[in-house]
């Protein structure tokens, strides 16, 4: 998917040391001409992305008092807003913005997570 969105060939990938999946990312690199590295750490990056994503969610569902149904649609909007802000880690740019090569995005549109809601039903006889 990436390859397809960007026009680009993926030539590297590094994976947080997972023992079970390792054969696996291994055998895909190698018939893809992909080379893949290990990156050994205490903690391993994924393991604390999905941490820091919990701790968003659950904050978000705290503050807009909503219950765990809600749960999936709070963690694709607490990502949606990861990808917007700016990072120290690329230089002050946001993933969107090095993903896409684009400008920087309009804060304009972004709106408070539990703000009111309308819907319409239409009535038959």
């Amino acid at each position: 998917m990436m390859e397809k969105q960007t026009g680009r060939k993926i030539k590297v990938l590094q994976i947080d040391s997972i023992g079970e999946y390792k054969d696996q990312f291994l055998r895909f690199g190698q018939n893809n001409g992909i080379d893949i590295y290990f990156k050994i750490s205490k903690h391993g990056l994924a393991k604390e992305m999905s941490r820091f994503f919990l701790e968003k969610v659950r904050c978000l569902l705290s503050n807009a008092q909503l219950n765990k149904p809600f749960w999936a649609d709070v963690l694709k909007y607490a990502s949606h807003l990861m990808n917007k802000l700016l990072s120290i880690v690329i230089r002050g740019k946001t993933p969107l913005n090095i993903w896409s090569g684009g400008a920087a995005q309009d804060y304009n549109l972004l709106q408070v997570f539990e703000c009111p809601a309308y819907f319409s039903v239409k009535m038959t006889s």
